[in-house]
C-alpha cells in the first residue's frame, strides 16, 4: 500500500462509493424521500464524520476537501520540484483518492457531496430547521468560491501557506479545536440554518472542482418536456439555483448536491427523473 494510505482511508473510500451508489439508486427510483434523507444525513454525520474522525486521528483525514488540499500542498509546498513532488508515493495516493471522488461527481453529479461529505451533511441537516431561508445568487457564491480557491492555490505557491488549515471546519469531527477553528465552524453552522450549505457554496475547494466536473455529469435531474406542465415546483424546491438553470436549459448550471428535492416536489410521473441523456 502506498505511503500514508491506511486501511481507515481505504475503508472510508469504499463506503463513500457505496453511499454514492445507494443515493443514485434512490434518486433513479424516485425514493429519496425526506425521511430517507434524514436517515442518510444523521447516519453519514455519525459514520463518515465522528467515527472516522476518531479512527483517523493522527493520520490522513479522509474528506473530499482534504484530498484536494493535500494534493495541492504536496505539489506546491514541497521543497522539491513540482515534477519530483508529483512522482512521490504520497502524492500518487492522494491523487487516486481525489480522482475517485471526482469520478463519482462525473457519474452521478455531486452525490458524494450530498450523501457522503460529513460537513456537508451536517450543514444540510441544520438547513432543515424551520427558519427563514435565503437563496443567494449563483454568480455571487461562485465568485466568492473562485476567489477562495485562488487564494488557496496562490498561498501555497507563494508563501506555502494553506488558509483552510487555520480554520478547517472538518476538525470538528476530530474534536481538534483552536479558537479560530471553533469560531469559524460555529459561524458556518449558524449560517447553515438560513443558507443551504454555505461552506460548500462559498468556500469549498472541492466544491469548486466538483462544480466544474458536474457540468458534464452523466446522471443528473432531467426534465421530460413532453410530460412537464411547467408548474416549476421543482425550481422552488431546489435549495440552490441548479434546477432553475436546468429548467432554463442553460449550458452551465449552479451546484446540484443531488438532494432529490426537485424529484420529490414533482407531481407528474415521469416529468422529472435522475438519469442520463
Amino acid at each position: 500500500m502506498s505511503e500514508g494510505f491506511s486501511p481507515v482511508v481505504l475503508a472510508k473510500l469504499v463506503l463513500w462509493v457505496g453511499a454514492v451508489v445507494a443515493a443514485t439508486l434512490l434518486l433513479r427510483r424516485s425514493r429519496a424521500s425526506g425521511r430517507v434523507r434524514i436517515v442518510f444525513l444523521v447516519a453519514g454525520i455519525l459514520l463518515f464524520g465522528f467515527l472516522f474522525g476518531l479512527l483517523a486521528r493522527g493520520g490522513l483525514d479522509p474528506n473530499p476537501v482534504f484530498s484536494l488540499r493535500q494534493l495541492l500542498r504536496l505539489v506546491f509546498s514541497s521543497q522539491r520540484s513540482v515534477l519530483v513532488a508529483i512522482r512521490q508515493p504520497a502524492t500518487i495516493t492522494i491523487a487516486v483518492m481525489l480522482l475517485v471522488l471526482l469520478a463519482t461527481v462525473w457519474i452521478s453529479n455531486k452525490s458524494i457531496c450530498g450523501w457522503g461529505c460529513q460537513f456537508g451533511l451536517l450543514q444540510d441537516l441544520l438547513y432543515r430547521v424551520r427558519l427563514p431561508k435565503w437563496k443567494p445568487p449563483f454568480w455571487l457564491t461562485n465568485s466568492i468560491r473562485l476567489m477562495a480557491f485562488a487564494a488557496l492555490v496562490g498561498g501555497l505557491m507563494v508563501t506555502k501557506q494553506d488558509w483552510i488549515g487555520w480554520v478547517d471546519p472538518f476538525q470538528l469531527f476530530r474534536f481538534n479545536f483552536t479558537l479560530a477553528i471553533g469560531s469559524f465552524a460555529v459561524l458556518l453552522l449558524v449560517a447553515s440554518l438560513f443558507v443551504y450549505r454555505p461552506w460548500c457554496q462559498l468556500l469549498c475547494p472541492f466544491g469548486f472542482a466538483g462544480w466544474l466536473v458536474e457540468q458534464v455529469s452523466i446522471l443528473r435531474p432531467r426534465i421530460n418536456w413532453a410530460q412537464c406542465k411547467k408548474c416549476q415546483l421543482c425550481v422552488n424546491a431546489c435549495p440552490t439555483q441548479a434546477m432553475a438553470d436546468f429548467y432554463a436549459k442553460k449550458k452551465t448550471h449552479a451546484d446540484c448536491f443531488a438532494c432529490g428535492a426537485c424529484i420529490k416536489a414533482c407531481r407528474r410521473k415521469d416529468a422529472l427523473d435522475w438519469k442520463g441523456k
